[in-house]
């Protein structure tokens, strides 16, 4: 595996201003196995459009497709991807340059992981570090532990059926990790900062998640409700109680989660 072909699939939609930062650093890893599927997810954009016909090259395609947002997009870049393992990049971001060589000898060494990622560098509106757990389901179920930009086995997607595309307005990484993680892969973070995340007025996160957080954290919750009941369950069975800042155990959460899926209130 250590010489298998890695996919990296970009997203982009009106992103042009920092495609060829992110193509630059698929070139400057220490693993040359790699094909790089840029996918025009709808652009408008003039500039956006000319980037997308300057960064052809014996090692990038560009695909065109009609706007779907990021999981539509992923999901048509993985379809035509030729390699077993797939490199999830967004076109305003980078890879630090040893990600590759990195995880793909914890893939290499361990078959029950299914993803790998890093330590995140925020850089641009906001500077801080981002230490995700990885880990398995139960760490996934009141956030994401695992951003977009990641490497996984293809056979993860195929597993669960790939990107959740009705998830328009952000956290569909954070539910297709869910299920991956349902399905018993594993998800290994390598604490290093080896994803560089760029923050901009202009983020999904700022202008669609933040706002519809509340619809979307409802939609994950119905569509996996027998799972998050039954973990739960096992949390209170086994006093794993964890308070936040706001001091709700998991007994109060529990309670709050059954209600909603009764229907006890809105």
């Amino acid at each position: 595996m250590l010489n298998e072909l890695i996919s990296v699939v970009i997203p982009c939609y009106n992103d042009g201003a920092y495609l060829h930062e992110a193509i630059a650093s698929i070139r400057r890893q220490d693993y040359p196995n790699y094909e790089i599927i840029v996918v025009n997810d709808g652009s408008t954009d003039a500039a956006t459009l000319k980037v997308l016909d300057e960064v052809v090259a014996p090692d990038v395609q560009v695909l065109h497709k009609e706007n779907g947002r990021m999981a539509s997009a992923r999901n048509y870049g993985i379809k035509h991807a030729k390699g077993r393992i797939i490199a999830a990049l967004d076109s305003d971001d980078y890879f630090g340059d040893t990600f590759f060589k990195k995880a793909m000898a914890i893939l290499d060494a361990n078959k029950e992981i299914g993803v790998v990622t890093s330590y995140i560098q925020l850089f641009g509106a906001e500077r801080l570090v981002s230490k995700p757990r990885g880990g398995t389901d139960v760490n996934f179920l009141f956030g994401n532990q695992c951003p977009a930009c990641a490497i996984y086995r293809r056979e993860c997607w195929e597993d669960i059926g790939g990107f959740d595309e009705a998830m328009k307005l952000g956290y569909e990484d954070w539910e297709f990790y869910i299920r991956v993680t349902r399905q018993g892969w594993k998800i290994e973070v390598i604490p290093e900062r080896l994803l560089f995340y760029r923050q901009t007025k202009k983020s999904t996160y700022r202008n669609d998640t933040r706002p519809n957080v509340v619809e979307l954290v409802d939609y994950i919750v119905n569509k996996h409700q027998d799972w998050y009941l039954d973990m739960i369950k096992q949390l209170i069975v086994r006093k794993e109680i964890l308070y936040t800042e706001s001091r709700i155990s998991y007994q109060n959460i529990f309670k709050m989660l059954k209600n909603r899926l009764l229907g006890k209130y809105k």
